[in-house]
């Protein structure tokens, strides 16, 4: 079996599941409007709109259909137009819509693009910030490189894949200026380093990859592209980089952070600011708070930890910086305020979820649509 449940036992099996913010690793832009939620128990995104007080409540429809367990979403912005996609782990497919200036997802035509001939798999998914290019890893060797076109739709690249120096591509993310994509690599513990060309082709920077943690997972960037944070999710920590001008990482100093014996982050989420970042712990269910020091190292916040009811498993944040909302894997969506000393406090009480589909994964948040 595939889909969510299937991340946590690839987990498993190497050692130790988005994401993502998987696509849309830091808070930028204007305040959300919209927000949607990868269902891959129901085969659907689920559609939401944001309210004033950054409460969600359905949009009408409240899901549109997807694919096979879709896990992933992306979304590009194409001459005022805004596009988003799910990759969809079980059928090896990427749905496309364009988002309406309501907020609800309208099928492309075509409705998905097939990448069984080129990948094993739909695993997660990001797109460059310029809106040219977008990126599919399989959880396999491959990273799938897809142009976009002027309608929206996807377009396989030339070459179709590149294939990672070791195994197991997991989560993919560009640089804020769209010059590099790094690829959390969980069987040999790395993150992979890419050039993005012109073409939107990636070649590999020198050196090709730079050591993590164990079995690292959903990595961040801050908005100034000059520090990487990677949650290890076997090693209970988080790997801290500094981003040199040619796009290669290096350790910074302290090299980690360490959370609570036997913790399991998995995403790490950071604000526009890059003041603030927030590790989802899916084993003791909490969210963890940290500062952001000048040199880019992670420091606890107070209180450390905000708990979350269920689970703690994929979190995005308000591009404008005052609302969280952190997924829990199964049916829950939950709310928060930001608070100005980087704290959240749930909304509007303590029972702040919202239902958001089956086994939800990634969470989107976008400004608008047309």
């Amino acid at each position: 079996m595939r889909g969510i449940a299937a991340r946590r036992l690839f987990a498993i099996a190497f050692g130790a599941a988005l994401i993502a913010n998987a696509a849309g690793a830091y808070a930028g832009g204007p305040k959300a409007k919209f927000a949607y939620v990868a269902s891959c128990g129901n085969d659907t995104v689920v559609q939401f709109k944001v309210g004033h007080k950054g409460l969600l409540k359905p949009n009408s429809p409240a899901t549109v259909g997807a694919g096979a367990c879709p896990v992933a979403l992306a979304t590009v912005t194409l001459a005022g137009k805004r596009f988003l996609y799910a990759a969809n782990e079980n059928g090896d497919t990427v749905s496309q819509y364009q988002i309406a200036a309501n907020g609800t997802l309208s099928p492309l035509t075509p409705p998905a693009i097939d990448l069984s001939s080129v990948a094993s798999g739909a695993a997660y998914i990001t797109a460059d910030p310029k809106g040219a290019f977008v990126y599919v890893t399989d959880f396999d060797k491959q990273v799938v490189q897809l142009k976009v076109n002027a309608d929206g739709t996807l377009v396989t690249n030339t070459p179709a894949t590149v294939t990672a120096s070791g195994s197991s591509t997991d989560v993919p993310v560009a640089d804020p200026q769209g010059r590099f994509l790094y690829v959390t690599e969980f069987g040999h513990n790395t993150v992979l380093q890419y050039k993005i060309g012109s073409d939107g082709t990636l070649t590999p920077n020198t050196p090709a990859s730079i050591d993590s943690g164990g079995n690292p997972r959903n990595l961040a960037i801050t908005a100034s592209g000059k520090f990487v944070y990677v949650p290890n999710l076997d090693d209970a920590s988080i790997s801290e980089y500094k981003m040199n001008p040619d796009g290669t990482l290096a350790q910074n100093s302290p090299a980690t952070l360490n959370l609570p014996p036997t913790a399991k982050p998995l995403q790490v989420v950071v604000n526009t600011k890059g003041t603030f970042a927030y590790v989802t712990d899916e084993k003791f269910e909490v969210v963890y708070q940290l500062k952001i020091n000048p040199d880019g190292t992670l420091a606890m916040n107070s209180p450390s930890s905000v708990p979350i009811a269920t689970e703690a498993d994929l979190m995005t944040l308000d591009g404008g910086g005052k609302f969280a909302y952190v997924g829990d894997g199964g049916s829950l969506l939950y709310q928060f305020k930001v608070n100005r000393n980087g704290t959240l406090t749930p909304i509007p009480n303590k029972s702040n979820s919202i239902g958001a589909g089956m086994s939800n994964a990634q969470i989107l948040l976008v400004p608008g649509g047309r």
